[in-house]
């Protein structure tokens, strides 16, 4: 390297130097006269604060290990141990320690999981984690923005396969591929996520029907699930400088799933008769969409963005259950057929602008959902007519949101109102929600920082449980919908106090909600032909209590390639039905162990359960650890990972029904995901240099069919 220049600045830098110690100004007329030779800096590391809190973020800088030992942006994640967000490493689910879908985002856009695989961890500048998230994110309880950074020419090919050797059924398979020229580029993402194997289902019913108690016990058999879900995406994308930008993007999300999940073989015991248990559930689906996103920036930090979603969902859903005695003293034989294809068609459209002062942000917008949706029920003549269900639903959402930060405190006020309209079967009926929010924040500085979140928001009811069309799941019972559903209000608070050194964080996250009127499932009693059926439906209820602690302690050591995470949590909840009252307590913990150096990664993870009561269903979530052990160079490497190596039962889920009329406990196990090997490798090749870039700040998806299930 040539030395003149680096010997000219440090030249003058000790001539202003020593001037501000003689307090003399001196002109530098002298000639110099350098020499020209060769030498090798070493290499400089500069330390920066890891997390930076913001009044509606944290900004997460990955560090050196944390890239080297990623291969892509899941893993990333995973690596930066955000002591509130658990990244299920077999599945690449993000999900809160309150078993909450988290909202994934790459430069402001709405991500899918598959999205975020494709990025290349040594393109992410920082990211951005909104644990308080405002107006425009519509309600999510967290958000993950990867803020990535922009190349000019060349491109990426990304692989990116893991096999269960222990269950060779299991699989998830991502291959994503990038090519820039001039103004433009064109991406292609697929991913595949093959399931073929076998749960052990049991059952514990009761039915107190007017007509008599009854009583079943079911023991179930292996029962194969296989699915095969395929994620497509074609991308182009036109940027004329930071001035204005185009994107166009094709999806597709296709579903094939010959075994459904909720399938079972087993035997079901009924006081001295017993009968053999056959329910079979196959279905389809695919769900192309459009979308056409235009951003306009203009001078003084003025931004335009307008995002529009075409989609089309066909789906179709086959099932068979047969209840067939087993001795001869019961002669009853029970047929259930069902057949449902659906079509939904849906348009999004959405429109931001932003402008940014000194000290002062305001966002402003407006979003709108349009569906058309219909349904046909087809069921067998003797078990009575076909049912086609028709709907159109509406929804708009305005917001506007000001922050501002003064000194240490900052604030943001938001505003929104939403407007609900549903048309079935001639019924009409339209509404308003009022949406506030109050966002404050203190820096008391020495790493302290308190944050607390109020809004008021609300939802609409689900199109399939509102479809007026009733479906039988077995012999007892029946699944109805509900057309005379109202839209409803909630309110919550969250709070998080936090202490950040360079060793250590401790943080606490409370929040309380209260939802008026929930739409909540309930279970009634009806006679049809003089036997009696459980009706599981749904109606607006009383309301519902969430109160949730999560406190956490880390402790990273080493430059942050060795992280200590122990995260308890608790979690209570009060449903308050028309007819009923639930209350359930759910305390947990999550602990981690992360280890990076040189590209080699070292991790374990152990999670207990986090329950969910909504209604009279109580679901215990996941209980799962794992350990792992991985490589990643700069193109290739590879992880080898146990799931749950110390189970001796394997893996489980449970789910209750706690109503008066027919209770009722589920559960699924599979013994298959105990020491279960899983076999990762990985590529990410790039050629040239990349493009600029910028990603769109603003996305929308439609993926629900709208169909009433009719499993049990």
């Amino acid at each position: 390297m040539q030395t003149k220049y680096f010997v000219l600045a440090a030249a003058m830098v000790c001539a202003v130097s020593m001037n501000a110690q003689t307090g003399v100004q001196t002109n530098i007329n002298d000639t110099l006269r350098m020499d020209t030779s060769m030498f090798r800096i070493a290499e400089v590391t500069v330390e920066a604060q890891s997390v930076i809190q913001k009044v509606d973020k944290q900004i997460l800088l990955p560090n050196r290990e944390q890239r080297k030992a990623s291969h892509d942006g899941m893993s990333l994640l995973q690596n930066l141990q955000i002591p509130r967000i658990v990244v299920n490493p077999a599945d690449n689910t993000v999900k809160t320690l309150a078993n909450q879908d988290v909202q994934l985002r790459i430069n402001g856009i709405e991500a899918s999981n598959s999205e975020v695989m494709a990025i290349n961890p040594k393109d992410v500048i920082r990211i951005e984690y909104h644990d308080q998230p405002g107006v425009r994110y519509n309600g999510a309880a967290a958000v993950i923005n990867y803020i990535v950074r922009h190349r000019d020419t060349g491109g990426n090919l990304m692989l990116n396969a893991s096999n269960g050797v222990t269950m060779p059924g299991w699989g998830e398979y991502h291959l994503s591929g990038k090519v820039n020229f001039g103004k433009s580029s064109f991406s292609l993402l697929t991913h595949y996520s093959p399931r073929d194997i076998y749960w052990t289902r049991t059952n514990a019913e009761t039915y107190n029907f007017s007509t008599g108690m009854i009583e079943n016990r079911e023991v179930g058999e292996p029962t194969r699930f296989k699915g095969n879900p395929v994620n497509l995406g074609l991308t182009y994308n036109w940027t004329n400088g930071e001035k204005n930008r185009v994107q166009i993007a094709l999806r597709d999300n296709m579903l094939f799933m010959p075994h459904s999940k909720t399938n079972r073989d087993s035997y079901l015991y009924q006081g001295t008769d017993s009968f053999a248990i056959r329910d079979h559930e196959s279905s389809k689906s695919i769900s192309p969409s459009l979308d056409i996103y235009y951003e306009h920036n203009l001078p003084d930090d003025h931004h335009l963005y307008f995002d529009l979603v075409g989609t089309y969902i066909n789906s179709s859903n086959d099932r068979r259950f047969e209840q067939t005695p087993l001795g001869e003293t019961v002669a009853d034989t029970t047929d259930v057929l069902s057949r449902v294809k659906g079509d939904k068609y849906s348009l999004i459209g959405e429109a931001i602008y932003e402008k940014d002062w000194e000290n002062i942000a305001l966002t402003v917008g407006v979003r709108h959902n349009q569906q058309w949706m219909e349904n046909l029920y087809q069921v067998p003549s003797d078990q009575g007519p076909s049912t086609k269900v028709s709907m159109m639903t509406a929804e708009t959402y305005a917001f506007a949101e000001v922050q501002q930060r003064v000194k240490q405190f900052s604030y943001a006020v938001g505003i929104g109102a939403m407007h609900t309209y549903i048309e079935q079967a001639g019924q009409k009926q339209s509404n308003w929600i009022a949406r506030p929010q109050l966002t404050l924040s203190y820096d008391f500085g020495k790493g302290v920082f308190w944050k607390y979140k109020g809004y008021v928001s609300g939802y609409q009811p689900s199109l399939s449980a509102m479809s007026d069309v009733a479906q039988q799941i077995d012999k007892y019972q029946i699944r109805q919908g509900n057309p005379n559903l109202k839209p409803v209000m909630f309110v919550a608070n969250e709070m998080q106090l936090s202490w950040q050194s360079k060793y250590v964080n401790l943080n606490l996250w409370a929040n309380y909600s209260y939802d008026h009127k929930p739409i909540m499932d309930e279970t009634i009693e009806q006679l049809i032909d003089g036997q009696s059926y459980a009706v599981r439906t749904y109606a607006n209820h009383r309301g519902f209590h969430r109160l949730q602690v999560a406190p956490s302690v880390q402790v990273r050591v080493l430059n942050n390639s060795l992280i200590f995470t122990v995260a308890p949590f608790a979690n209570y909840y009060v449903s308050l039905g028309n007819s009923y009252t639930h209350k359930h307590f759910n305390p947990g913990v999550r602990a981690s162990i992360m280890g990076m150096y040189k590209g080699w990664q070292f991790f374990g993870e152990v999670t207990t359960r986090s329950n969910n009561l909504w209604g009279e269903t109580l679901e215990y979530g996941e209980f799962y650890h794992h350990i792992g052990l991985g490589y990643n160079s700069d193109k290739w490497g590879f992880r080898a990972m146990l799931m749950n190596p110390f189970s001796v039962k394997g893996y489980s889920i449970e789910t209750k029904d706690l109503s008066a009329l027919a209770p009722n406990t589920q559960h699924a196990e599979m013994r298959d995901f105990r020491q279960m090997l899983i076999l990762n490798f990985h590529c990410n090749l790039d050629f040239g240099t990349q493009r600029g870039d910028s990603g769109k700040r603003i996305n929308n998806e439609d993926k629900e069919s709208g169909i009433l299930s009719g499993t049990k």
